[in-house]
């Protein structure tokens, strides 16, 4: 298992450009058996952030546990519940991409997150007090100040036994960690909109158009999209993937989703198809 969460108090770096002092979120995780800890500085516990601090901390485990245990966080947990909480959709797809399971700590059982907020105090004295006098201009020297302070952290001898962290993890836990899948995971965002009569949907998010086959003009797609693609679904099945496009207004075409009168002009500019419509 690896336990999950964020610690209370925030770290800081300062805005070259502005002076301002920017505050960041700190993800905290720990493997209960050897109490190897892991932490880093994101800007906030967005859904976004939290999984990609996540993928960060098993990259450098160099493993995946069998299991994730998320102290009911908002960004992975969406409704509490003693007994069956609901999982956040996106934790969820992380999980399967590696794997794993979500098993959140149950409300009101502090021994379920004692391990991972006893890091959090160790964290404090060991981190954020030694780092308190350092200024730093942006996050990435900042995480790297955290991550040498926790390899310090993680080579320290335990009170009372004869070993550190580290050498406890690498001995007996990390053999038993999961592969790695051979790519990190994209965080999925997902909605549902209908093909217009010029057979294209409009992601609203970039107000970009992407094509859908013609045979379903006026039916409502399942959208699914990452940094990088867009999926289309029509009652499960995938009719459409196009490589992600930023760009505001303008269209993404597949030729053989146009039927025979708008396939001939296709070399048409993409008003066209909006005044055909």
């Amino acid at each position: 298992e690896l336990y999950i969460d964020f610690a209370g108090k925030k770290l800081s770096y300062i805005d070259k450009t502005t002076g301002e002092v920017v505050d960041c979120e700190v993800f905290v995780a720990c493997l209960p058996f050897s109490d190897y800890g892991f932490a880093m500085a994101v800007k906030s516990q967005s859904i976004g952030d939290f999984l990609y601090a996540l993928s960060c901390c098993l990259a450098h485990l160099g493993g995946v546990p069998s299991a994730f245990v998320p102290d009911n966080l908002k960004s992975a947990i969406k409704k509490t519940n003693r007994y069956e909480p609901e999982v956040n959709r996106a934790m969820e797809d992380f999980a399967n991409h590696y794997g794993s399971a979500v098993v959140p700590a149950r409300v009101g059982k502090p021994k379920d997150k004692a391990l991972v907020e006893n890091q959090v105090k160790l964290i404090y004295n060991r981190v954020y007090a030694k780092l308190r006098h350092t200024p730093f201009f942006d996050i990435n020297s900042l995480n790297e100040a955290i991550k040498q302070k926790m390899k310090a952290h993680n080579q320290t001898r335990m009170q009372l036994k004869p070993y550190c962290r580290e050498e406890r993890f690498l001995a007996e836990e990390k053999e038993k960690l999961l592969p790695l899948p051979a790519q990190r995971y994209e965080l999925k965002s997902y909605t549902t909109l209908t093909v217009a009569k010029n057979n294209h949907i409009q992601l609203y998010e970039d107000k970009h158009y992407y094509s859908v086959p013609y045979k379903l003009i006026g039916q409502k797609l399942q959208v699914i999209y990452t940094t990088n693609m867009v999926y289309g679904y029509y009652k499960g099945k995938q009719v459409m993937a196009h490589i992600r496009n930023y760009s505001p207004g303008g269209y993404t075409t597949t030729k053989e989703h146009l039927c025979s009168h708008h396939r001939y002009y296709k070399d048409r500019s993409p008003d066209y198809y909006m005044d055909q419509a």
